[in-house]
This record gives structure tokens, sequence and C-alpha cells, in this order.
């Protein structure tokens, strides 16, 4: 597994840095991918974590770090990291690819429940846009839109007019569905109900209450989806349907 270099292309978003570092985030991250390819990957990890506590994410920066995770043989927190790259950049090949390494080591093997054709699409749909990416790709129907009328309004041929009003209405569709793609990907990437179990073993129970019956074991590395809250508990239901009880200890959000 190789680490990504810094490049124009990481964009790297400050959300709060102090600045009070006599590094720069670059300068880390690039330390960083020198104790990654030496082999010491301790290291490497606590300068990503540095970058990530000083207030900067990217899914370049989360990449390298679950590398450091899958290297190091902590598996559960290299899929926490890897799903926490993958709502930055769900379109990465490669990123996807370590994602599905690291679940085959996971010792539970849980079928999804069938879903409708449609669901799958628009997942696939939303998965081809970065935030960024979709960001940008509203702007160009915006634009157009923004020409078009200023034709309809300027243009003194009838024919002219007509055509460049069709044109609009198109382009305010295309505005319109690029900005529900676009808010889809931001509810996608500040969810807050998905999370891994880290716990190398996790009881999961039929109710909040450590004397429950046992529902079934869940070992480090699952996804589950969080349904409800109550004190240390968790309500969870995983990809095949099965739901119960975990304790908040056990799990970690993305």
């Amino acid at each position: 597994m190789t680490v990504r270099i810094w490049s124009g292309l990481m964009a790297l978003v400050a959300l709060g840095y102090s600045g009070s570092s006599s590094q720069t985030p670059e300068q880390l991250f690039q330390q960083g991918n020198m104790q990654y390819q030496q082999g010491n990957l301790a290291a490497a990890k606590d300068l990503y974590e540095k970058i990530l506590a000083s207030g900067y994410v990217s899914g370049d920066l989360y990449y390298n770090l679950g590398n450091t995770f899958y290297r190091a043989g902590d598996i559960p927190r290299a899929i926490l990291t890897y799903e926490r790259a993958l709502r930055l950049m769900p379109q990465d090949e490669d990123l996807r690819h370590n994602l599905q390494l690291a679940n085959l080591s996971i010792a539970d093997r849980i079928e999804p429940t069938p879903r409708l054709f449609f669901w799958d699409s628009w997942d696939g749909l939303k998965s081809a846009f970065s935030l960024r990416g979709a960001t940008w790709a509203m702007y160009i129907p915006y634009l157009m839109m923004l020409g078009s009328l200023t034709v309809v309004m300027l243009a003194r041929r009838y024919r002219v007019k007509r055509i460049a009003l069709v044109a609009s209405v198109a382009c305010a569709a295309g505005f319109l569905f690029l900005l529900v793609v676009f808010i889809a990907r931001v509810n996608d990437s500040s969810r807050t109900d998905d999370a891994i179990v880290m716990a190398a073993i996790a009881t999961v129970k039929n109710s909040p209450d450590v004397k429950s019956s046992d529902a079934f074991v869940l070992h480090g590395g699952v996804k589950v989806r969080i349904l409800d809250s109550v004190s240390d508990w968790l309500s969870i239901r995983l990809a095949d349907g099965k739901v119960g009880w975990i304790e908040k200890s056990a799990v970690e959000v993305i």
C-alpha cells in the first residue's frame, strides 16, 4: 500500500488551524509519508494525527492514516479511517480496494439485504461526485442558465428568444438535479448514524441493559447503523437487518 503525496489536488480544508505549530501541515504530511515509507508506522501515524488535531481534513490524509493502521494490524481503526476517507472521495478506486481488503479481515460475514435497483443506482450516482466535484458541477448549468436568460432578455428575434428560453429551462433542470446531488453528498459526509465496532468482541443485547439476553456477537471492524441512543447504549442495525443494543464504548462514529 503506497501513500499519497502532497499535491494541489489534495486540497486540505482548514477547519480551525491555529497556526501555533512551527511546522505547516504540508511539512508534517511529507514527514509522515517519509516515516511510512521507512516502515516507522507509529511515527507516521502520530504525524498524520497531528495534522487532523490541528483542524485539517482531507481524503488523502485519511487514506494514508488508514494504511498505517492496516499495516500495523489494527483492522477496525483502518476500516474506520478508510470510511472517513470514502466520504470525502467516494470515487477513489484505490481507497475502495483497500477498504475491501480490510473488510475481508473481519471475522463476521454479514450479507446485506437486497435493495431496490433505484437506490443502488442513486448511491452509484452520488459516489461519482466528491463534495467538491458536486459543488463545481453545479456552476456549469447555473452559468449557462444565466447566459440563456440574458439572451432571452436581449435578443430581438422571436426564434432566438424561444431557443434561449428552452435552453434556460433545461439548464435550470440540470442545476436543480445537481443541487439535489450536492445536498445528498453533504448529508452523507456529515451523517453521524454510521459507526464501526472497535472492540475486539462486542455482545449485542436485546435491550439496553447489561443483564438483558444476548442477541448476537460482533467482532471489530463491522459497520453498523445507529438507530437510537439510551444512556450508555446504542440501538444498532446491521446490513443484514439484525437489530440490537450495544454499549457506546464498543463503537466509534464514522
